[in-house]
């Protein structure tokens, strides 16, 4: 069995309303063999907790199964304090599959000055995410620009466009060549993560033409990707950590549930029991042990 995560940041359940709603404006065909075909669970990244739900907190609890928002008492935008930084390092969900002697990897491509910095104890300025410290924390290598060369991982806008822009690269790669790389590269690994976070940056701009033009790119990339897996045998689960883009009528963050969509044999995903984001990492953990219960 190998598993493909999709964490897409700031992706909601929002009305279905394409005045508000890119991802009803935009032709989403993948979107729409999503729903059917696969478990789409509405999750809470509220938490039980007052105010708009946020990256730091929200990560911190897909990745940990600890409701972050509640150990500090609110939720934390941007990248974790050292109390979420602690949590991730006691447990995160790439140190559990790593116990189990699964392969693991982050996808996720880091241009070389980003990455000096982020490792460099003594930078204030950058910080790293929440899926970098988990990265460095469960002792696996970021992704280089030399990794991306030899198409050994992708960056985070799936084309590879900042990086022509950046004169990293000449030049850019299809949406469906973007998923061929994630799966060839998932073959080498039990778990593969690829993170995508150009959606809550637009959301948070409010432009209706970008959002529908992310959302149709991102459809088509997970419609190769789905198009590669064979979903008897292998599992994708997407999700997010809070909405924005589907509601381009505010500039914030919503209290809209998120989803968390489980593409896979369905006997063994119709046990999976997710209402909020903390159950995501158990429900991984879960399918990886029942799956080695069955002998896959």
């Amino acid at each position: 069995m190998k598993l493909i995560f999709i964490f897409i940041d700031g992706f909601g359940l929002g009305e279905i309303d394409e005045r508000k709603n890119p991802l009803y404006k935009a032709n989403t065909p993948t979107w729409n063999y999503i729903i059917k075909r696969g478990r789409l669970i509405a999750t809470d990244a509220c938490l039980d907790v007052e105010g708009l739900p946020q990256s730091a907190t929200g990560q911190t609890s897909i990745f940990t199964g600890v409701n972050a928002s509640k150990v500090l008492g609110r939720h934390l935008h941007g990248q974790p304090t050292e109390t979420l930084k602690n949590i991730i390092k006691n447990s995160n969900l790439f140190k559990e599959l790593i116990k189990r002697g699964l392969k693991v990897t982050n996808a996720n491509v880091y241009r070389p000055e980003y990455l000096s910095k982020i490792l460099d104890p003594e930078e204030k300025k950058y910080k790293p995410s929440v899926t970098t410290v988990m990265t460095l924390e469960s002792g696996l290598n970021c992704r280089t620009l030399e990794d991306y060369k030899s198409g050994k991982g992708l960056y985070h806008d799936i084309t590879g466009k900042i990086l022509v822009e950046g004169g990293y690269i000449e030049s850019s790669i299809s949406p469906s060549d973007a998923a061929r790389r994630l799966y060839n590269l998932s073959r080498e690994y039990d778990f593969t993560m690829f993170e995508h976070f150009i959606t809550d940056i637009i959301g948070h701009k409010m432009d209706m033409e970008e959002a529908v033009e992310i959302i149709e790119l991102l459809d088509s990339f997970l419609g190769e990707l789905i198009n590669l897996v064979d979903l008897d045998e292998d599992f994708i689960i997407i999700t997010s950590d809070h909405g924005n883009i589907e509601d381009l009528t505010v500039k914030t963050h919503t209290f809209n549930k998120v989803p968390t969509v489980i593409l896979g044999n369905k006997e063994k995903i119709d046990s999976i029991n997710i209402k909020s984001l903390v159950d995501i990492t158990p429900a991984v953990l879960s399918l990886f042990d029942n799956c080695r219960n069955f002998g896959k």
